[in-house]
């Protein structure tokens, strides 16, 4: 397969993109000592990405770097921004003058414009110029608002143009939509994982705050999970605990049970899933887990962060089982590609496992009862 400019640089920010094509472009390998002076992430990534483009013969690597250095130089807009739920964009533009809210709605794609728009104070929107209105805009000024705004986020990788290897990173290519069907599977998987080990009094406990058909796929999770997948009690009961306090805490409140009942079994699934997708991070990079949850709406983005954040105090978690649970959601994905509720451009790929035995990727999928 041809590898091209896209999938060299995927991952880096615009800056380090330059930072590397120049020293590929000025000078060479033995400049990459540059790149210890970098935090710990961006060494790691700057050094990753060169290791790649030292593989390619010389005049494919100038090919490849000369397009990337023109594509970055380029006035494209906000990068990847489009990518980010709205409401995040929306957070950030909070306080903004109009005039900034204009020029950063110009770049964006008129459906995510109308959007943005459409949630502004009237006040507030009736004063946001059009683009036509700032046509006559200079473009430094244009360029410069741009940059300012986008320090507020981390860039979103772009999808390879070729199918390739799909790894667990390249889960933060998912659309916004797509990752939510993935976070209400992980969902159910957790809670299996869960009542695998605390037992069915509790699951026929649950069950009967649920509806039929979501207490159906509950103990449909529960079959289908394996043994060595099961939660520790210790774990377990911190977890159930952690997810059946919402529905204490509205019954409290006086909230009718019915509309307590409904509102918890749409959110169930939904904070399950999070929390297992958090812990699957456990040892990534901070930049991925924000740019998974710049693909959530922000207050699935911000809880997902901050279960991240101190998954170390929810769960135990050893490396064994963190690579087992990341082969378990790359599966997830596989399957809901298959089913049309991600993207079947996937199926095209080569899922990347760890593999039981911990091999490098492009081991079999794990093994799951469907």
């Amino acid at each position: 397969m041809a590898l091209g400019a896209v999938n060299v640089f995927y991952g880096l920010s615009p800056r380090l993109t330059v930072l590397l094509g120049t020293i590929f472009t000025q000078g060479g390998e033995q400049d990459l000592y540059i790149a210890d002076f970098l935090t710990d992430e961006d060494s790691y990534l700057l050094k990753e990405k060169a290791q790649t483009l030292l593989e390619l013969d010389g005049q494919r690597r100038a090919t490849v770097v000369a397009s990337e250095m023109r594509r970055q130089f380029q006035f494209r807009g906000l990068l990847g921004l489009d990518q980010v739920d709205p409401t995040w964009i929306l957070s950030a533009l909070k306080g903004e003058q109009p005039v900034t809210i204009g020029i950063v709605l110009a770049q964006l794609s008129a459906s995510t414009r109308t959007r943005i728009l459409a949630q502004l104070p009237e006040a507030v929107r009736d004063r946001v110029p059009s683009r036509e209105e700032l046509k006559g805009t200079r473009l430094e000024i244009m360029r410069a608002v741009r940059q300012i705004f986008e320090a507020k986020f981390v860039t979103m990788p772009v999808p390879p143009t070729d199918a390739g290897n799909f790894y667990f990173k390249d889960i933060a290519l998912l659309e916004g939509r797509e990752l939510m069907q993935l976070i209400r599977a992980l969902g159910l998987e957790e809670l299996g994982a869960a009542f695998l080990t605390v037992g069915k009094r509790k699951l026929a406990e649950l069950c009967a705050r649920l509806g039929r058909e979501a207490a159906e796929e509950l103990v449909a999770a529960v079959k289908q999970t394996e043994e060595r997948d099961a939660m520790d009690m210790k774990d377990a009961n911190t977890f159930l605990q952690r997810m059946l306090l919402g529905l204490r805490l509205d019954e409290a409140r006086g909230v009718a049970p019915g509309e307590a009942k409904e509102r918890f079994q749409r959110e169930l699934y939904q904070k399950a899933g999070l929390l297992r997708l958090a812990k699957a991070c456990r040892s990534e990079r901070p930049s991925f887990v924000q740019q998974l949850a710049q693909r959530l709406p922000r207050t699935h983005g911000r809880l997902f962060q901050g279960y991240t954040a101190k998954i170390d105090e929810i769960y135990q978690l050893d490396d064994v089982k963190l690579r087992r649970l990341q082969d378990l959601v790359l599966y997830r994905v596989e399957k809901l590609a298959a089913r049309g509720k991600v993207n079947p451009r996937y199926l095209k790929f080569t899922f990347c496992y760890w593999g039981d035995d911990s091999a490098e990727g492009g081991a079999e999928a794990p093994p799951e009862g469907e």
